[in-house]
């Protein structure tokens, strides 16, 4: 008999969960593909409750009608569903990977820096918007281009800390956080090293998006493998800006719709011609990542599509935030994004040897 899939969580994410509160990952989701589609045991369980020294893990099994905690060997295939920066979760995931134990997504690939190098040297480099190392040398020779830049911190989510900087004339420049202002060059350098403290940003050059209803949208492509290792599309979904002048993080007030719908507004009969064109971008992406980082397995891209119809990779993420198919009612591609990797680590787990022994 294979190990359970072992699927890592948040704390606070389970403890809600097992109370029956709402959270935006859908752990009871887990039991129901586990029990209904797969047939396979699982194991749902928060990093804090590892024990490193005798290799096991305090968590919850599925039952009939909830879950049942139980005390365990950590399973030999875990799918991570939760991103660490502190020293303590990433310290403890080492030690069992050490040990044998194989994470789905690996344990930090999100470093959006490292993952534009990696993303340089595949087929995707030529739908990178020109990224690099911010410094205000590199800022003002864009501004000096006419070039509007994006400002980005080398590790975040959600939209949070992103700026843009647009030129005005050779001493002003306009600027984007949840509205937009003139200031000084003098004043944005100010501004930016006040924002920035000790955090480390990129700087992106801004690509002006095509628009649903007179609004900017990109596009969310979760691309993941399946039971048979092979790298599926479930579905692309639209993230409409709405209370942000350009952000499209449904963290920021954007709204989701489905794919085809914004991309047929924005292009018509060429729409098919785009979708292809960004599912190809978002297989090059999967393949490269994979290359570097074995059993990746479940990512979640933002392509933008400028108005021209050339897909841009944004962002590589890590942790898909599933949620947005659910609101966008594309339901079945919603399930489908938590089959597949679940499936996936199934696979592997069949031909791993118990972790740990």
């Amino acid at each position: 008999m294979p190990d359970p899939v072992g699927i890592l969580v948040d704390q606070r994410v389970l403890r809600r969960a097992l109370r029956g509160r709402a959270t935006l990952e859908r752990v009871s989701l887990y039991r129901s593909i586990a029990q209904k589609d797969l047939n396979i045991d699982i194991v749902v369980f928060a990093v804090e409750h590892v024990d490193v020294r005798r290799h096991t893990v305090r968590g919850y099994v599925p039952t009939a009608t909830g879950w049942r905690r139980v005390r365990m060997t950590v399973p030999s295939v875990v799918h991570k569903r939760v991103l660490y920066r502190e020293s303590f979760p990433l310290r403890t995931l080492r030690r069992l990977e050490q040990r044998g134990v194989i994470f789905v997504n690996p344990i930090k690939i999100q470093d959006k820096k490292r993952m534009a190098a990696l993303l340089a040297r595949s087929p995707a480099r030529n739908h990178l918007p020109p990224t690099a190392s911010y410094s205000w040398r590199r800022l003002q020779a864009m501004l000096d281009d006419g070039e509007s830049a994006v400002l980005k911190p080398r590790v975040g989510s959600l939209g949070q800390g992103v700026i843009r900087v647009s030129p005005v004339d050779a001493r002003r420049v306009e600027i984007v956080i949840r509205s937009r202002r003139i200031v000084s060059r003098s004043g944005l350098r100010r501004l930016l090293r006040a924002r920035r403290g000790a955090r480390r940003y990129i700087l992106q050059r801004y690509v002006p998006l095509a628009t649903y209803q007179g609004r900017p949208f990109d596009l969310r492509v979760p691309v993941q493998r399946d039971g048979n290792g092979s790298w599926v599309i479930p579905g692309i979904v639209a993230k409409v800006a709405r209370k942000h002048p350009f952000l499209t993080n449904m963290a920021q007030g954007a709204s989701a719709i489905p794919g085809e719908q914004a991309l047929a507004a924005a292009f018509g009969k060429d729409a098919s011609h785009v979708i292809h064109r960004v599912k190809e971008l978002a297989l090059h992406v999967a393949r490269a990542v994979s290359d570097a980082h074995r059993y990746a397995g479940d990512l979640g891209l933002d392509v933008g599509v400028d108005r021209s119809g050339k897909p841009w990779l944004f962002e590589v993420n890590t942790r898909d935030q599933r949620y947005t198919f659910e609101r966008a009612g594309l339901l079945d591609a919603f399930r489908a994004l938590y089959r597949n990797p679940l499936a996936y680590c199934a696979s592997l787990a069949k031909n791993q040897t118990p972790s740990g022994r």
